[in-house]
């Protein structure tokens, strides 16, 4: 489906970069860690250092999609998934926590989830999780999205990190769906995180309320499966009103005199709804004093509205045709090099 919106590559990797932002950003909210991605993006792509311990969870994650991002590439693709890749996305994730949390190690206790889910006996851990290691290695004649969902809603049962399960849950779902291509351009934390009743439930449902030894997944399978399907939609519209933005640009923009590095930028503030002095530097790479330029002409012309004091000023893109009378074409352009 995707093949019908092909992106420019510079384009798709400004789209990859905002569903990394997303699912990082959903991720950790999910677990109570809720942090605007406008500041998530500023801490993982614009080296903001963390203020508190729900920035430091989101920087965190991002390390930890790196990591999945890493095995989802050629020729990376033919490490399997084990138990050392689980170990280290928990890892990962729970970097500074406290020692007594032993990221990375599986727990040598007892412990709850959810709504009071009690796990398996902390001795039965090493040996589930192994037995999860070995199903995962072995191709199966099932879907890779239910072989995906099933991996998930076993992780969960077993619940074999103190803290950080969730996560690692969600990234190794995202792992093994991304290496099902094009459905690296989703981001299911975000689709669960839009549904965090309907995500939660269907995992009660199908676990109960303690450690199964069997138990019928078709619940959570259907959740998983819908919610892919939903994701995949969300892409492919996206996909399409991007191509559409790009469009327009191009012809309205490019028509008014606009530069290609200002049509650049207002794709970026089109695709993600704002856009920040640093963001059109790196994308443009223009000089501080171009790129500063660049966006005032932008705010004179209508096209962006600043919002904030100047170092941390986030300009928001206000959709607007300069073909349609807005402009005087007898009037100078507001345009600089």
């Amino acid at each position: 489906m995707l093949d019908r919106h092909l992106l420019p590559a510079k384009y798709e990797e400004w789209f990859i970069r905002d569903v990394n932002t997303a699912r990082v950003a959903a991720t950790t909210a999910i677990e109570g860690h809720e942090v605007p991605e406008e500041t998530v993006h500023s801490l993982i792509n614009r080296g903001k250092s963390p203020t508190n311990d729900d920035e430091a969870a989101n920087v965190n994650a991002a390390v930890a999609y790196e990591f999945v991002d890493h095995l989802s590439e050629e020729p990376q693709m033919d490490i399997p998934l084990n138990e050392f890749v689980i170990r280290e996305l928990n890892r990962l994730f729970m970097k500074g926590a406290p020692a007594l949390h032993t990221p990375g190690a599986y727990r040598k206790g007892q412990n709850t989830a959810g709504n009071a889910y009690t796990t398996p006996n902390a001795g039965d851990v090493p040996a589930l999780m192994r037995d999860l290691s070995n199903w995962m290695s072995v191709g199966h004649e099932i879907h890779p999205v239910v072989k995906a969902a099933l991996t998930h809603i076993q992780f969960v049962a077993i619940h074999p990190f103190w803290d950080g399960n969730g996560r690692t849950a969600r990234a190794l779902l995202t792992l093994m769906l991304q290496r099902q291509k094009p459905i690296k351009y989703l981001s299911i934390e975000k689709v669960f995180q839009g549904d965090p009743d309907g995500y939660f439930t269907a995992i009660e449902r199908t676990l109960g309320p303690k450690w199964p030894e069997t138990y019928d997944a078709t619940p959570w399978i259907e959740y998983v499966v819908g919610k892919v399907f939903t994701g995949i939609e969300e892409v492919v519209n996206r996909f399409a009103s991007i191509q559409q933005i790009l469009d327009e640009l191009k012809s309205t923009l490019f028509a008014a005199g606009l530069k290609e590095r200002q049509v650049d930028g207002l794709w970026f503030a089109g695709n993600t709804g704002w856009i920040t002095r640093a963001d059109y530097i790196e994308i443009t790479g223009v000089s501080g004093q171009t790129a500063s330029r660049d966006l005032r002409s932008l705010v004179q012309l209508g096209i962006l509205s600043p919002h904030g004091k100047t170092r941390d000023r986030v300009y928001e893109y206000i959709p607007k045709k300069l073909d349609e009378g807005e402009h005087d074409p007898s009037q100078p352009r507001l345009i600089e090099d």
